[in-house]
């Protein structure tokens, strides 16, 4: 059995990580850093983009350029966290609209499993448990949507409940939905990719769909849960969609599973409007970092997130 490690101070964790070529000019600054940060998320975590070999550290490399990496890592999670946030938001709506649409006289309809296809009752049934425990838990406390519905109308419409869904729950829906109200959704979300594309008919099949809600729902855990983003890749690559993906010179043969992938994808669920902030956003954060890097290049950097060399020189984009 190994032994248990033993406990550093933070003046040892300082002293060790000047030892291994770290430089660090303010140790005051640094040693309040480390006791109101935890170590391990940001030295074991990010001090690997700043060295050459495990525990030695590049030339000039210093602890104002990890903090700032760790410091920007949560900066764009929080930023990407807020653009899906919104893309759930609108593929909820989309979803609530054509699901009523298909079968507008069926009460508690989402938890009938001749709703969805025959093919996808075993995956459909962990999602509808979960819809109904749902209403069951809010029937418990008033004032609120689900047990107004429940008391007046023995009934939850599908767009209020929604809303009491997480992202998976939703993902789950529209995979096990008929194949004609998939199209329909596809079809819905399509005119956000034309509208960011600035083209006409764009149509976006329902499989090509599914893949990326798929990813985007990763990535969404990836940063509401405070894991790392960097070097983070999907599970699965992203279909391939030529109106989307030859557009940023992605060939059919290419892995697409990194955030830079997921940040393309997003133009199918973001308004104009949105997807312009995110793209600034992004672009305003990874050129503050890149004022701040001295040992390693911005380029360095974003490699890890799959995004292009020199992407954040573009213009901005008028929101």
């Amino acid at each position: 059995m190994r032994a248990k490690r033993k406990y550093t101070s933070i003046d040892e964790q300082i002293q060790l990580l000047k030892s291994r070529g770290l430089i660090i000019s303010d140790e005051q600054r640094s040693h309040r850093y480390l006791l109101t940060n935890n170590y391990y998320n940001i030295i074991n975590g990010y001090s690997k983009y700043f060295q050459n070999k495990p525990d030695v550290f590049i030339p000039l490399a210093t602890f104002d350029e990890v903090s700032r990496l760790y410091f920007y890592d949560k900066e764009i999670k929080q930023i990407f966290l807020n653009s899906i946030l919104s893309a759930e938001h609108h593929l909820k709506s989309v979803l609530a609209h054509r699901f009523a649409e298909a079968y507008p006289n069926k009460r508690y309809g989402y938890l009938d499993v001749g709703c969805y296809q025959d093919k996808s009752i075993l995956n459909i049934a962990y999602t509808i448990s979960r819809i109904s425990n749902v209403i069951k838990e809010s029937k418990k406390y008033k004032e609120n949507s689900v047990s107004y519905y429940v008391d007046n109308y023995d009934d939850v419409p599908i767009w209020v409940i929604v809303d009491h869904l997480d992202f998976g729950d939703i993902q789950s829906m529209v995979r096990a939905l008929p194949i004609s109200i998939q199209n329909n959704i596809a079809k819905d979300m399509s005119g956000f990719l034309g509208e960011n594309l600035n083209v006409q008919n764009v149509y976006l099949p329902p499989e090509v769909l599914n893949s990326f809600i798929g990813n985007i729902r990763e990535t969404r855990n990836v940063c509401a849960h405070g894991n790392r983003l960097l070097d983070f890749k999907c599970r699965a690559s992203a279909k391939y969609f030529p109106d989307l993906h030859d557009k940023f010179c992605f060939s059919e043969g290419s892995e697409r599973r990194s955030v830079y992938d997921v940040f393309i994808s997003l133009q199918c669920f973001l308004s104009r409007t949105e997807y312009y902030v995110l793209y600034n956003s992004l672009r305003k954060r990874t050129r503050t970092l890149a004022n701040h890097l001295c040992s390693i290049s911005i380029n360095d950097i974003s490699v890890h997130l799959g995004f292009p060399t020199d992407w954040q020189n573009g213009p901005t984009l008028i929101q």
